[in-house]
């Protein structure tokens, strides 16, 4: 199967250009600016990389061409949805994302985003409708592996022997999924037909909260070291992690954002028809450092 995906700024595209593709899912990936993104890399790609910026339309390729593309993934490509201006870009990238795709022959579209964009999703369909596009929306939960804002935030937080935590957070339960089980799941699915004009959710298979998670963390990094975990007002949180802890603002505002809306998804949309086996998060921590 020939696929063509974008959203490479981001985590989840990031490293998908190394972990997507196989012999049976042959991947290229459009990049904004392929000098610089090679300059981030830091893992072998194994996908062809075409630069052309879907944000401007005057930059998109009338001669580029893939022979017998079959299937188009969009991670998105904004921090989120919820905010105007980020959603009118996104809107601007996915419809020349779409045809860019129907100029290749595909009509096939699987658009990936995170459970807090749920609630903006409307204008997605919408624009699929539009164009008459057999799409699915996948809606998943946060990623834990290499790359993730949860595990850059939990390595940061390692360094310590006091790990602060709010307890709304702290406390709330969610199916984390290791991020390279996100690749393999796109991989085993089959899109052609199936799940056509729905919003389907994918969540890990161990429900956890935040301070279960970190935990495993700890028994994989660092087992021998000791720590204590300790609530404090969530008026204090952002000011002890961006200053004591060193993680960056925009980070910190991400994983704030994020984690509001994980929740215990249901799997059943999609596991009625294909079975996946997840890696446990213990192994995914081991396997993705």
């Amino acid at each position: 199967m020939e696929v063509l995906i974008t959203g490479l700024n981001t985590y989840l595209g990031r490293r998908a250009v190394s972990h997507l593709n196989s012999e049976e899912f042959r991947v290229t990936g459009l990049v904004r600016n392929l000098e610089l993104f090679n300059k981030r890399l830091n893992e072998p790609v194994t996908a062809d990389l075409i630069e052309i910026d879907l944000f401007k339309t005057n930059t998109l390729s009338k001669n580029f061409s893939l022979g017998n593309l079959q299937l188009g993934i969009y991670f998105t490509q904004v921090p989120g949805l919820n905010d105007q201006l980020n959603m009118q870009m996104e809107l601007i990238s996915l419809r020349n994302f779409i045809q860019v795709c129907k100029e290749n022959m595909c009509n096939r579209i699987v658009y990936v985003a995170q459970l807090m964009d749920s609630f903006y999703i409307d204008a997605i369909q919408s624009l699929f409708e539009e164009h008459r596009v057999k799409y699915t929306v996948v809606l998943k939960c946060s990623a834990v592996g290499k790359g993730t804002i949860i595990s850059d935030i939990f390595g940061r937080l390692a360094k310590s022997k006091f790990i602060p935590y709010w307890k709304l957070i702290g406390d709330l339960k969610f199916k984390p999924i290791p991020l390279l089980d996100v690749y393999r799941w796109i991989r085993t699915i089959p899109w052609e037909d199936n799940f056509i004009g729905e919003v389907i959710y994918l969540g890990g298979e161990e429900s956890l909260n935040y301070k279960q998670l970190f935990n495993q963390y700890m028994e994989v990094y660092h087992p021998d070291r000791e720590y204590k975990t300790f609530s404090i007002k969530k008026w204090l949180v952002k000011l002890v992690y961006t200053r004591f802890y060193r993680i960056h603002e925009e980070n910190f505002d991400e994983f704030r954002r994020v984690m509001k809306y994980e929740a215990e998804v249901d799997n059943t949309s999609w596991s009625r028809k294909v079975h996946f086996t997840f890696t446990t998060i213990n192994r995914c921590f081991l396997l993705d450092q």
